[in-house]
């Protein structure tokens, strides 16, 4: 089957935003459990939620009001770090590129991730993705969706997309993602090996077609017929 969509996660994917995440959640969790969360950690949660991993790093359940409190005090670290860089940042080498001839080829292309929709009008303002992505295909964790692994987040974007699971290839940087996406049956799933992307763990999952270093290393007539 023909494709006609692609479907891109955003941070680690299109954005490789691994070092500015882990000093924000390692700032956090020193300040509020003065231990050091250590990148390995960091790799194992990665493709989560804010609010899943601050139920995996805290010693006791978190009700509703702390998990809100802290999830916050991330969102503002991760702001401040990134804020600090913000002169160095960019989307992934090749990737401005290949949204820009998929257009031109009239693919649809849509982002499915587990960034808040507050986050994403910050990415919005740093890269413009309206120049590529329509606002309803930005598809991003409102909290009424399960996290990845759960497809349902790519289930919701092949709908919104009005295409076919097996019309769509899925890029991916995480484990519980590209499961995601291969739950979702979708066509074929691109491993994207980013910084801080657990390489060793993504090369070896029979879901993955192909890994990536650069978005310069994909082939549309390739990688998508």
């Amino acid at each position: 089957m023909k494709t006609k969509a692609i479907i891109f996660d955003f941070n680690g994917t299109l954005f490789w935003d691994s070092e500015i995440n882990y000093k924000s959640w390692y700032n956090c969790i020193l300040r509020w459990l003065d231990v050091e969360y250590t990148l390995d950690q960091y790799v194992l949660l990665n493709g989560r939620t804010t609010y899943e991993t601050l139920e995996k790093v805290f010693p006791r359940q978190l009700n509703k009001e702390e998990i809100e409190k802290f999830s916050i005090e991330k969102d503002q670290e991760y702001l401040k770090v990134m804020d600090s860089e913000k002169d160095k940042l960019s989307l992934a080498e090749g990737a401005e590129k290949l949204l820009t001839q998929l257009l031109k080829d009239n693919y649809k292309i849509s982002i499915a991730t587990s960034a808040p929709p507050s986050l994403m009008k910050e990415y919005e303002n740093i890269f413009k993705l309206s120049r590529y992505f329509k606002d309803d295909y930005i598809i991003s964790s409102d909290g009424t969706l399960p996290s990845k692994p759960n497809p349902a987040i790519y289930n919701k974007a092949i709908n919104v997309l009005n295409v076919s699971p097996r019309e769509t290839v899925v890029f991916e940087d995480s484990k519980s993602g590209i499961i995601s996406a291969s739950k979702a049956n979708v066509k074929k799933i691109i491993a994207v090996n980013s910084l801080g992307s657990d390489i060793k763990t993504i090369s070896s999952l029979k879901e993955i077609d192909y890994i990536i270093n650069s978005y310069n290393d994909v082939s549309i007539e390739a990688f998508f017929n």
